[in-house]
Order: structure tokens, then C-alpha cells, then sequence
């Protein structure tokens, strides 16, 4: 170990040392460091239109040049595919050996007389280990058995089991083993007779795009997920015979994959075999409702599953559908049931019921959307609909803000929703801004009531059932999961749902029934799919009304999908139609009288208007001001230097104004508020006088706008944007202005990353602390700077989880730096190590090392992060803008905090409370040992301490910087890591096109 690193680890006292991943510990730039200097470590720790004759799927992979050009069924019964494979260049790949295939049929609905589901002609036996599953161990089932021991599961053929024949000129053949006719396979298995269940001729005897089908056989998964037609079970006791029908009538899909030392590469060609024609959408049954290039706004290029050779939606939904199941947890892995769970995360209703959401070797029972992130929040039930199902302890499920699980549009959209959301946002251009899904033939199926299916809804609404009658036979697994894992059976079904409508209200069931019995008055269905009846109403009069749900806010209104799953959406379209303006002179200090003053306005491009409180709006607008100083040589810093509370180092001088306010000119003291021309306000603040004092001799400073501007819209008050408590409130995006101290040149500061351009390729809404600061990095970065610790909490639970003098529970630190630069990079890459970090009482990833156990207040145990970055952690291009992420950095970026003042000789008389900053100065930032600049931003991702003892510190980094002495050492990093050098940022790195 280098002596630098030694000693800056043992200069703690023994009792209060301060473990050594205070020193490797946060967030990065997930810039640096890497390969050339060290190659040999990495630095971690580890629906239905009207029709078209627009044909379907023909060959929309590009990937490596692979199109599939035809496609047929022998007589035989053997299909047959023909494709071409060429490389990035155009030229032919004529040495191809090796490919794997599907083949699956688009079969209509038997529950229901609408919709179609793929399923796969190819199967396979998917046998599991009898214990040892972790996710499945719970106190009753602490060996961790899988639900059951086998199940059924789609599956590709190799090229190896059937033909593969080399036509020359990179074209070729593949004739499969598969013979459709005979597309069976039997398994065995412990409890398979809980697995299945069948009812003859209980399936739609009419569908759409299809004859008279007749009645027919319908089967059921234990997890009540129905099989399409012409799918059949057989069987008793612990063996099953699964069957799949031909019907060359129906649409069917080739897909195919190459691996192997070639690119990732997917093709899918679709086709109608009894007639050899492809399937055209609105005439013909299809279903092509998912773009990659929509998944790929979140998740760059990253989703490569099984190997990764298979990366394209349309090729996974060959075995990702009704007839896979997952025999571990015992669930569906349907494309449109999993991926829902998956992104609902933690949210969903069975998790706050207490019953995990895994399959095999993966929990998704900690995930959350990133759509929007904003505190944990319950809401309460709309209209007269009482919260649905119950929690262990028997009250009622907590309904939860949605985190944006809701804006549909985000992953798929149809030609209707996008023309209808391009009217409200005023042009192709705005609705651009909100970067939501590419529009595909079927991408509105999630609002058309003749498409989706009651285990669509149920994917996410989890605490309902939605069939009345003997259907309880049809889904066995909730109630096998709530013996499992200690969940409620107090419900009619002997878990912890009710049924739909027949919610509970902590009292007794709605209407005063007992729980279980409500339901059976109610309209529901055994083999409808009724949900049209109440979800589905005309978006007639949506359109008249530029707010959120229309002008009709009772009734049916609030359910109707397209109005319910849109809200979030049509709140963040309206809240770009509201631009706070600064005047262009900026803002201007009055050193003598202490004073700030500026002109601000609130365009309403949606109204063509400004907007004035009290008239067309109501303000609560608050303000942010701090500064950036200079130096002796005269250079701006780059990042806020401002220190202006006695307890809370780096704090900025904040300015509240609610609606009073606004509506009384100002506060009556050192805010005054007065109406100007041209739609402005003229605001002068008079700064308080620890500010004053604190300002520097010459500096730029910042006024940064915050809380909310809510405009009425048609139903004239600001209320009708709150029809259910959970409509997303709009509100402008909150804008900056700056000004000169002393004799500096007012310029903002460095631009690192865009909240349109980049962060809102996964958070389309973004609003913490009470949801005062929104959207605006500008905005957080003020708060969040280098000299900002989490010490200066003076409040439960905070001093609780350890700071103010009590050791962090789980990273045994005094403190935690939360500067910008260093707490967004490792709360994006929590999961992506052995690490993570404790910012008060708020956990990112982990594990962290816990060296004591924890105490009552702490009822989740050992930590267990559920930060999870969705797309590649290294490719610093998601985030920055214009080459940022870039060596050497602008000159004048601060390091980090690391102490802010001597913990081995602290004042500890008023540990615990806010007096505690005070006594120990911490309010003075020159007396802060911090990271050098580059080391701050690299150690939040590269965390191991080898690196920072052998890499970093060996190379110029440093660790007992200060604010005078900024890079003691001179870091050298951009010799390696600059532009051209061996281990150049962006060759090192994953860093490519957003």
C-alpha cells in the first residue's frame, strides 16, 4: 500500500476510523481510467385499424446485413426459409455455419373473441434443480424448491438439427427438423398437476380475421395465464403432454439468430403459409407493436439476453409468450406479462404484498421505472373505488405514485395516439422533446379494446382477479405464493387480492360486505373481454380541453385508458408548453444595498400567451442563488463555491414565495414582487446578511428558479389537473440566470449535460425534494457541489442512519460527499460493482460493508440496493453532451469533499443536532480535504482502493486537496486518457452514438 494511501487511512483514530471506501467510495464521470496504464484491472468492485395495405415484418433486421427473403411450409411439414447474409460492407458472408431458429404461429385468443398471441411450435423440457433457488427461499420454503420441478418452455433448433444449405453469394437455405404436424412433447415433473388446467370447448367460437372457428379446448397456467387456440394439454398426476396445432390459415413467424463470432444479429420474417402471402396489417391477424429503437432510449444497445444473441423484441416474443412458463417461481414468462412486471418493479401490488417478483435466478422485486423519479409517495383511491387487496398485517395495498409505469407511450404507440398527441403538443418538433416510442401497426394495442387481455392488465394490477365463477381453478399460483411467502389469504381466492371493483377501505369491504363475496354482484365475465365496456370510451371533446384528461372529468372518464395512461404523458407535453424567461439583461447585484434584481416571465406557448398569477395561473415560485468565485489568477471556478449556512457546508441562500406571496407583491420583507411590461415580473431580493458577508470580492453568481407554475386550463382552476390524486402536476422547467460580482464577466457555468437531450432519455419527469426542483441539472448543481456533504443533517431518521457523529450503518463513514458530479455517476452504476453508497438515510446498490448490526429502526436488514442502470454504464454519451466526459477537464472544477473538517479533534458536544456543523466550522470550505478534480469523478466508478493507491495517486491524484491548493500532485491522467492517448476515453469506454 502507497504511504499516501496508508496514511490517509490511518490517520483516523482507532474508535471513528473511517473505512477504506470513504476513499474509493461514489459516483463518476464513468469516465476514466482504464486499459492502456493498467490493462489487467478495470478499477471495479467487482390492436386492430382500419385496414391498410401495409404488409408486416417482411425483414426489418438490419443488424449485420441478414434478411430473410422467403419463407414456406413443405408438404412434409418441414418449413423452409431462405436469407442473405451480408457483412457491414455490402459484401457477401459466404462461409456461414452455423444459425438457430424459431417458428411460431399468431393464434387467435380462446378466452376471448379478440387478439392474437404467439406461440411457439418449438418446445423444449425445462427441468430445474429441486433446492438451492434464492429468490424462492422464504421462511416456508427455506430450502429454496422451485414451484415446480419441470415445465414447458418455446425453444430455437440449431442449424445443426436440420439443413443448412450454402447457395452461394450469401444466400442460403435452412430447412428445420421441425415438423408442425407433429409438434408435441411430454414432461414429467413434481406437481405438474398443479401446473395446467383445461376446460373443453370453453374457448370463443368467433374471432376476428378468422372463420367460425367452433368451440374448442381452452388451457390455463397455474398463474392464470390462458393459452391461445389450437395449443393443447393433456396428462395426470406429474406428467403432461403439451401440443401445438398446424393451421396454415393463420399468420406464422420465422425467426432466426447469428452468434458465434458474428455480430448479434436477429431476422424475423412473417407469413401466411396455406397462401405464401405476407400479412397485412388491418387485414390480416398481426401483431408488431414494439420497435427495439423504442427500448433502445433507455437501454442503448444493451439488451442482449441468453447469450447474448438475441436482441430484437419480434424474436423474442417467438419463445416469450403464453406457452413458457418459468417452473422456479411458477410464472409466465409472456413477453407482455413479464416485461410489464419487470419495469413495475418494486411497485407492483403482489411485492407490497409481500410476495417477490423472480424468475429463476432473477429478482425484479427492487426495480423502478425511471420514468419519474420523485419520493416515495401513496395515493388515495379514485372516486368511490376503495384500494384493492390487503397487506400481511391486513390493511389495505397502499396505492403508489406510478413513477411514469403508466405513460404507455414510453415503450409502444400506434399512428392514432401519436397524431392525437401531436395536436396537443403543437407539432411534430414538441412531441419529439418527450422522446417516447417509435410508432409501429399495432403499437396502440394497449388501448384498443378488441386487443389486450385481461393478463395484460393484470400484470400490472396484480391485486385484483378478474373472473368470477369456477375461473378460481384457472389461477392456483397467487395462492400457493401467499403460503409460500407469508402473503394475506384472507381473500375470497385464499390470497391477498380482491376482486375487481370490490376493494377494501381498512374497515370492512366496500358497501360493508365481507371480503370475497362483494365481487360476485358485480358485472364481471367468464369469457368476455369486457374491459371495453367501462375502459374504452370516445376521446370525443379530449382535444377542445389543451389540459390533461379532457373537459369530462366524471364518470367513465377516469378509466378510460387512453385518458388514464396518458395523463402522465399529456402533463409532460403541457409542462413544455410553459418556458420561464429571464429578462436578457440577466440579473444584477447591488453590492452596497445588498441587493439582487431581475425580470422574470411565464410563456404558455399551448395558449399563446404569458401567464400572470392569479389570472391564467397560479405561482409559487421560489429562487436559488449562489456563486461561483475567482481566483487570484483571476479564473472563474467551475463549480459553486457558495457556503452560506452555519450548519450545511456549500448551502445556497434560498427564497420561498408561495401563492400569498405572489399574490401580495412579495413576503413584506426582503422579497418584493411587482408587475412589469411585456408579461414580466420585476423581482428584487434583499440578501440576507450571512450571504452578504460570504459574497466573494469578484465572481458570477447564479439565480435559479424553483417550486411550481400551474396554469389553468379550460375548466378554470388549477384543481381539474387533480381528478384522481395521481394526474402528474405540470409545471414549468425550472431556468437559471446569472450575474456579475465585482469586476468579473457574467457567463453560466459549464454545460456537462441536457435534461431534454439526454436525461430525458429515461426520466421524462424528475422532481425531488418535495418536488420543489425539476428537470434542471442547472438548477441541482448549485445544491450539489463539491464543498456539499450529507453531514449536515440535524433531524430523525437521519441521525439514525449515521451522520453528525454516528457512523454511518452501512458504510461506516462520518460523511458523504454529494457533490453532483460524484453522486450521479455512482448512483447510475450502484448495481454495477460491489459497492454502493449511503447518502443519509437513502441507499444506492450495495452491498457496503456493515460492520454492526442494525438496530429496530432499520426493519429492511442488510442492504440491498435497488439502483439499476438500464442501459451501458460506460457509455458517458448517454448522459454528457459535447464531448464533457472528455480529458483534461475545464479548468477551474473543484474536488470533492472528502472531510470537512478534522474528525480526529472534532467537537462533538452537539452530535445529533444542527449545532453540530456550527462547532466545528464546517460552513468553511478552505478547511475541506477533498479529491484532486479528475480523481473525484473517476473513483465513483472505479472504486476499488488498488486503483486510487496504485493508479491514481501514483499518477498525480490526490486526496488532500483543498480549495487553495486545488491539484496538489498535478494529475496526470490526460496523458493517458486525453484525446489520441492509449487509453483514450472514448476507445477505453463504451462511448458511442446516443
Amino acid at each position: 500500500m502507497s504511504s499516501m494511501t496508508d496514511d490517509f487511512i490511518r490517520s483516523r483514530s482507532a474508535n471513528r476510523r473511517t473505512p477504506r471506501a470513504l476513499v474509493t467510495l461514489l459516483l463518476a464521470t464513468l469516465a476514466l481510467i482504464l486499459a492502456g496504464c493498467l490493462p489487467s484491472d478495470d478499477g471495479f468492485d467487482g390492436s386492430v385499424d382500419e385496414p391498410t395495405t401495409t404488409p408486416v415484418a417482411t425483414a426489418p433486421a438490419e443488424g449485420l446485413g441478414l434478411s430473410i427473403t422467403s419463407a414456406s411450409v413443405g408438404e412434409d411439414g418441414h418449413p423452409v426459409v431462405e436469407f442473405t447474409l451480408l457483412d457491414d460492407t455490402g459484401v457477401p458472408i459466404t462461409d456461414l455455419e452455423n444459425a438457430s431458429f424459431t417458428f411460431a404461429k399468431l393464434a387467435p385468443r380462446s378466452r376471448y373473441g379478440v387478439g392474437y398471441d404467439w406461440v411457439n411450435y418449438i418446445t423444449r423440457e425445462r427441468q430445474v434443480n429441486p433446492t438451492g433457488w434464492a429468490h424462492a427461499v422464504s421462511d416456508n420454503n427455506p430450502d429454496g424448491s422451485p414451484m415446480f420441478g419441470n415445465a414447458i418452455q418455446g425453444a430455437v433448433e440449431n442449424s445443426n438439427n436440420g439443413t443448412l444449405e450454402n447457395l452461394g453469394n450469401g444466400e442460403y437455405r435452412y430447412t428445420f427438423s421441425l415438423d408442425v404436424n407433429a409438434a408435441s412433447r411430454t414432461i414429467t415433473g413434481d406437481n405438474l398437476e398443479n401446473l395446467w388446467r383445461c376446460v373443453e370447448d370453453g374457448s370463443h367460437d368467433e374471432h376476428a380475421f378468422s372463420e367460425d372457428l367452433g368451440t374448442d379446448v381452452r388451457c390455463t397456467w397455474a398463474d392464470g395465464t390462458t393459452l391461445p387456440r389450437g395449443v393443447r394439454i393433456e396428462g395426470s398426476g406429474d406428467t403432461l403432454t403439451y401440443t401445438v396445432d398446424y393451421n396454415p390459415d393463420w399468420t406464422h413467424r420465422i425467426g432466426m439468430q447469428l452468434g458465434g463470432g458474428l455480430p448479434a444479429t436477429n431476422a424475423w420474417f412473417d407469413f401466411i403459409p396455406a397462401t405464401g402471402e405476407i400479412p397485412l396489417h388491418g387485414v390480416d391477424a398481426t401483431r408488431d407493436i414494439i420497435s427495439l429503437e423504442s427500448c433502445n432510449t433507455c437501454h442503448d444497445g444493451t439488451l442482449a439476453k441468453h447469450g447474448g444473441n438475441r436482441v430484437e423484441p419480434q424474436y423474442c416474443v417467438t419463445c416469450h409468450n403464453p406457452g413458457t412458463v418459468d417452473p422456479v417461481s411458477g410464472r409466465s414468462v409472456d413477453f407482455k406479462q413479464m416485461v410489464h412486471k419487470i419495469h413495475r418493479g418494486e411497485t407492483l401490488p403482489s411485492v407490497q404484498a409481500g410476495v417477490p417478483y423472480f424468475i429463476r435466478n432473477n429478482d425484479f422485486s427492487k426495480l423502478r421505472f425511471p420514468q419519474a423519479v420523485h419520493e416515495n409517495q401513496t395515493v388515495a383511491p379514485a372516486g368511490n373505488y376503495v384500494s384493492h387487496g390487503v397487506d400481511r398485517a391486513g390493511e389495505p395495498l397502499g396505492r403508489t405514485y406510478s413513477y411514469g409505469i403508466d405513460n404507455c407511450v414510453k415503450c409502444h404507440m400506434g399512428q392514432d395516439t401519436h397524431d392525437e398527441l401531436v395536436l396537443l403538443a403543437g407539432g411534430e418538433d414538441r412531441l419529439a422533446r418527450q422522446q417516447l416510442a417509435t410508432v409501429t401497426p399495432d403499437g396502440d394495442n394497449w388501448h384498443e379494446g378488441g386487443a389486450r387481455t385481461v393478463e395484460v392488465c393484470a400484470s400490472c394490477h396484480d391485486n385484483v382477479y378478474w373472473y368470477q365463477n369456477d375461473s378460481v381453478d384457472d389461477e392456483r399460483l397467487p395462492a400457493m405464493m401467499a403460503v409460500r411467502f407469508g402473503a394475506s389469504m384472507d381473500g375470497h381466492r385464499d390470497d391477498w387480492r380482491s376482486g375487481h371493483r370490490a376493494g377494501f377501505d381498512g374497515v370492512a369491504w366496500r358497501d360493508g360486505v365481507a371480503f370475497g363475496e362483494h365481487h360476485e354482484g358485480q358485472n364481471l365475465w367468464d369469457t368476455g373481454n369486457a374491459c371495453g365496456g367501462c375502459h374504452n370510451e370516445s376521446i370525443l371533446g379530449d382535444l377542445d380541453n389543451i389540459g390533461l384528461r379532457g373537459i369530462g372529468q366524471g364518470g367513465m372518464s377516469r378509466v378510460r385508458m387512453g385518458r388514464s395512461h396518458l395523463s402522465f404523458t399529456r402533463a409532460a407535453i403541457r409542462q413544455d408548453q410553459l418556458t420561464i424567461q429571464f429578462g436578457s439583461e440577466g440579473a444584477t447585484l447591488d453590492r452596497e444595498q445588498g441587493t439582487i434584481s431581475f425580470r422574470l416571465r411565464v410563456r404558455d406557448d399551448g395558449q399563446n400567451t404569458f401567464l400572470r398569477h392569479d389570472d391564467n395561473a397560479h405561482f409559487q415560485l421560489g429562487f436559488v442563488i449562489g456563486w461561483r468565485e475567482q481566483n487570484a489568477s483571476g479564473l472563474i471556478s467551475a463549480d459553486y463555491t457558495q457556503s452560506t449556512h452555519p450548519s450545511w457546508p456549500g448551502r445556497t441562500t434560498d427564497v420561498g414565495c408561495n401563492a400569498a406571496c405572489w399574490t401580495n407583491g412579495g413576503d413584506g420583507s426582503a422579497l418584493t414582487i411587482s408587475e412589469a411590461s411585456s408579461g414580466y415580473y420585476q423581482v428584487t431580493y434583499q440578501l440576507p446578511d450571512q450571504a452578504r458577508t460570504s459574497l466573494p470580492e469578484h465572481g458570477v453568481g447564479t439565480v435559479a428558479v424553483q417550486n411550481q407554475v400551474v396554469p389553468m386550463d379550460a375548466l378554470g382552476d388549477v384543481e381539474s389537473v387533480w381528478d384522481d390524486g395521481r394526474t402528474p402536476l405540470v409545471n414549468a422547467l425550472h431556468r437559471t440566470t446569472e450575474f456579475a460580482i465585482g469586476n468579473a464577466v457574467s457567463e453560466p457555468r459549464r454545460k456537462v449535460v441536457d435534461v431534454e437531450e439526454t436525461c430525458r432519455s429515461c426520466h421524462i419527469r424528475f422532481a425531488k425534494h418535495g418536488g420543489n426542483r425539476r428537470n434542471s441539472p442547472e438548477l441541482c448543481v448549485l445544491c450539489h457541489n463539491p464543498s456539499n456533504t450529507d453531514i449536515s443533517a440535524g433531524t430523525q431518521p437521519f441521525i439514525t442512519f449515521g451522520r453528525l457523529g454516528n457512523l454511518g450503518i452501512y458504510d461506516r463513514k462520518f460523511e458523504e460527499s454529494k457533490d453532483f458530479k460524484r453522486m450521479i455517476h455512482h448512483v447510475h452504476r450502484a448495481q454495477m460493482g460491489g459497492d454502493g453508497i449511503q447518502l443519509r438515510d437513502n441507499v444506492f446498490g450495495g452491498p457496503l460493508d456493515r460492520d454492526t448490526p442494525a438496530g429496530a429502526w432499520d426493519p429492511q436488514g442488510p442492504w440491498d440496493g435497488e439502483a439499476h442502470f438500464p442501459g451501458s454504464v460506460g457509455n458517458c454519451n448517454t448522459c454528457h453532451v459535447e464531448d464533457s466526459y472528455q480529458l483534461p477537464l475545464q479548468a477551474g472544477v473543484i474536488g470533492s469533499s472528502i472531510r470537512t473538517f478534522d474528525w480526529d479533534n472534532a467537537n462533538f458536544t452537539n452530535a445529533g443536532i444542527g449545532q453540530f456543523g456550527a462547532d466545528n466550522n464546517v460552513t468553511d470550505i478552505h478547511q475541506h480535504e477533498r479529491f484532486s478534480p479528475i480523481a473525484s469523478v473517476c473513483t465513483s466508478c472505479h472504486t476499488d482502493e488498488a486503483w486510487l493507491r496504485d493508479h491514481i495517486l501514483q499518477r498525480g491524484g490526490s486526496v488532500t486537496a483543498t480549495l487553495d491548493n486545488p491539484d496538489p500532485m498535478q494529475e496526470g491522467c490526460a496523458n493517458c486518457h486525453g484525446p489520441g492517448g492509449e487509453a483514450d476515453i472514448s476507445r477505453v469506454h463504451d462511448v458511442r452514438p446516443r
